[in-house]
């Protein structure tokens, strides 16, 4: 049966992070999810939690990194549609054959190297 918590964002200046708080509060309930609902944050979880783990959830909202554009950036990127995915592989295939072309043929890029770089640049703006 699905739990619902309560926590409030009264003790922060900025929002949170979403994926930085949704991996926080995962490593306290693996089952935990949550919606933001104007001041506060509703948790829900399979089952009941203990006083504990709500102090230890309000806890991880209270430190969790701000919410920034880049992270916004970083987390989008994370969410790509299979199109956007698609267009970047497409792009590193003729990379790819460009470097195996070269005099001094260059190892290629991996789907998982381009993607991290890309999360990395959209860090830096």
């Amino acid at each position: 049966m699905a739990t619902y918590t309560l926590l409030t964002l009264t003790n922060r200046a900025t929002a949170p992070d979403p994926g930085a708080l949704q991996t926080a509060l995962r490593v306290i309930d693996a089952t935990a999810g949550f919606a933001e609902l104007g001041p506060d944050i509703r948790v829900k979880t399979t089952g009941a939690l203990s006083g504990g783990q709500i102090a230890a959830m309000q806890a991880a909202l209270d430190t969790c990194p701000a919410l920034t554009a880049r992270s916004q950036a970083q987390s989008t990127i994370d969410a790509w549609p299979i199109e956007y995915r698609a267009l970047l592989l497409a792009l590193l295939d003729q990379l790819n054959t460009i470097r195996a072309a070269l005099p001094t043929p260059l190892a290629p890029i991996t789907p998982a190297q381009a993607l991290a770089a890309v999360r990395a640049k959209a860090g830096t703006l």
